[in-house]
């Protein structure tokens, strides 16, 4: 196997002990021969020579063969499901890492954590010991034939048409199978986007509609699955036929060999019997685990897929700090499978300490123009520069620090808020989370939660609010030592209260040297703006200072007059101007 890939590599541990039970798998192999040469010789000698101490001597040097066999079947054992354990411990963080930089939605789901869960468990299961034993089939066709040709070819026809059974099992469950992992896949991604928005189900009585759509997919991965489960059980029921049939054959045929060829015992027949059940075993067992295999590849080609398109974490050099300087050259992004792209051709250059206003009806690519200046997604045409540097030069490690974002759906981690202020860190910074929080002026709102800094948030922690949540994600985008922070509709969910909040950050942020991106539909934050860019259909229709911009965008209308100069909640301006 070619791994050129740099987060494939580090696999020698997984290598190592795959060699290792190679050849324990060898030494049991030969050891367990000693059964069929002690029916051999009790035949042959014992009986023969009615000798009690060769019976007992050859009795001993049997048990102990067998005990060493079992000692070796369990070291074996041992070592595949240490084996497995290791490859998920050397490749855990690099599908997790993987999966989190992928654009797909299905690697967003850690589908590949799952995937490397299920390769563990097949490495450790008894399946994998039995895969081992194929290669030492060739050494038994072998035995059998040295005891006799005949018996030779019949064990090899044998084994030849459990084979061609394997390959038509192969044919005949592949597409079931991976038409029930797929089907399986959706129906299992759509539960959690189900269970993550159950109370929206709860209030609007969507329960039925919700269970029929994930029954549709969950049906039809049960209904592949059965096809292929009947399929491989039929298989499997022809290939216990086969190794049974074979025992008679090889019994049956070696009686007719020594009643008409005196060369031959009794015993070496039983022997031979035996070799040949121990031959077939292997063969057997594969089949009947095609399925437990079969879904094994699955998810290693899935796992190979994920890291192969993995950007690689080598660094030819350490770039120095980046000024807060943010300009975009002819970006270019379309998804795949669309018709046109969604951004086209975006250009324009701010400088450190603008706020700019990013604003333009919905669909426009207001939130995918803020994920591209991120780094969260690459364009498919144009650069993206930060102090000059191409963002693509940049390791996100390395980059992150000087980058703060807050995404349109905000998601806090399961932690306490000083670690979701500290972007998890293990052990937060105490004063630089206070300073985060209070320039996102969120310090007061975080004191007055039920253990302040400390409060534990997630699934199991504190509920907050949709503008509590914005508002501390606020805070984790200004921590540390920002240059850049980008913020897709922040004041969507705050309160009036909150909307100042804001604004007085972004003003503080200004007079820090902070450049700020702000994507909004509202015009209540316009007074912190310094720049304004006005998107339409992917293209930018104005750019430049604010004032330009609202003059240009500005439409007088008759009720005009009749709106108030100000907003009286907030004091702010009102601006009726084409943001949408």
């Amino acid at each position: 196997m070619q791994i050129e890939n740099a987060h494939l590599r580090g696999l020698s541990v997984f290598r190592r002990g795959v060699a290792v039970a190679g050849v324990f798998s060898l030494a049991l192999n030969l050891l367990m021969l000693s059964v069929p040469l002690y029916m051999l010789s009790i035949y042959d000698r014992v009986l023969t020579g009615r000798s009690l101490e060769t019976l007992l001597m050859l009795t001993l040097i049997a048990i102990g063969a067998l005990v060493i066999t079992s000692v070796l079947e369990a070291a074996r054992q041992l070592i595949l499901s240490r084996t497995g354990a290791k490859l998920e411990t050397v490749l855990g963080e690099r599908v997790l890492a993987a999966s989190l930089q992928a654009g797909a939605p299905a690697y967003r789901e850690v589908q590949g954590l799952r995937d490397l869960g299920h390769l563990r468990q097949f490495i450790s299961s008894p399946l994998a010991s039995a895969l081992f034993d194929l290669p030492v089939v060739p050494l038994y066709l072998l035995l059998v034939y040295l005891v006799h040709p005949q018996l030779g070819w019949l064990l090899a026809i044998s084994a030849l048409a459990i084979l061609l059974v394997a390959a038509i099992n192969e044919k005949l469950t592949k597409a079931p199978l991976e038409d029930a992992a797929e089907h399986g896949a959706a129906a299992l991604r759509k539960a959690q986007a189900q269970a993550r928005n159950a109370e929206v189900i709860r209030a609007m009585g969507m329960f039925s509609a919700s269970v029929a759509s994930w029954g549709a997919d969950n049906a039809k991965a049960l209904t592949a699955y059965d096809k292929g489960a009947r399929r491989n059980a039929l298989l499997g029921g022809v290939s216990h036929f086969l190794r049974l049939f074979l025992q008679i054959a090889i019994l049956g045929y070696g009686a007719y060999l020594v009643l008409s060829d005196h060369t031959l015992s009794a015993g070496i027949i039983f022997a031979a019997s035996m070799i040949s059940a121990r031959a077939l075993g292997p063969l057997h067992h594969a089949i009947g685990g095609w399925k437990s295999l079969a879904s094994a590849r699955q998810s290693w080609r899935r796992i190979r897929t994920l890291l192969s398109a993995a950007p690689s974490t080598n660094v030819s050099m350490q770039l120095p700090t980046p000024q807060a300087t943010l300009s975009a050259e002819k970006l270019v992004y379309q998804t795949s499978g669309a018709a046109e792209p969604v951004l086209k051709g975006i250009s324009f250059e701010i400088a450190p300490g603008d706020i700019l206003g990013v604003v333009g009806p919905s669909g426009a690519g207001k939130s995918t123009l803020a994920r591209l200046l991120v780094g969260a997604v690459a364009p498919t045409a144009g650069v993206v520069r930060v102090g000059g540097d191409d963002l693509a030069s940049w390791q996100p490690e390395a980059l992150g620090p000087f980058v703060g974002y807050v995404p349109q759906d905000v998601e806090l981690f399961s932690g306490t808020v000083a670690q979701n202020i500290a972007r998890m860190a293990a052990t937060p910074d105490a004063e630089k989370v206070v300073a985060a929080a209070q320039l996102a002026n969120c310090h007061d709102l975080i004191q007055r939660l039920p253990r302040g800094y400390d409060t534990m948030l997630g699934p199991e922690g504190h509920v907050l609010s949709g503008g509590q949540r914005q508002r501390i994600a606020l805070a984790r985008a200004f921590y540390g030592s920002p240059r850049i922070v980008v913020l897709d509709e922040p004041n969507a969910s705050l309160d009036i209260e909150g909307e100042q909040a804001l604004i007085a950050a972004l003003q503080k942020a200004r007079a820090a040297g902070i450049t700020c991106v702000i994507i909004t539909q509202r015009s209540s934050v316009v007074p912190a703006l310094t720049k304004m860019l006005v998107l339409r259909d992917g293209r930018i229709e104005a750019f430049g200072p604010k004032e330009e911009v609202l003059h240009r965008q500005v439409q007088p209308s008759p009720e005009a007059s009749k709106i108030p100069a100000t907003n009286p909640a907030t004091g702010s301006p009102l601006v009726t101007a084409r943001f949408g």
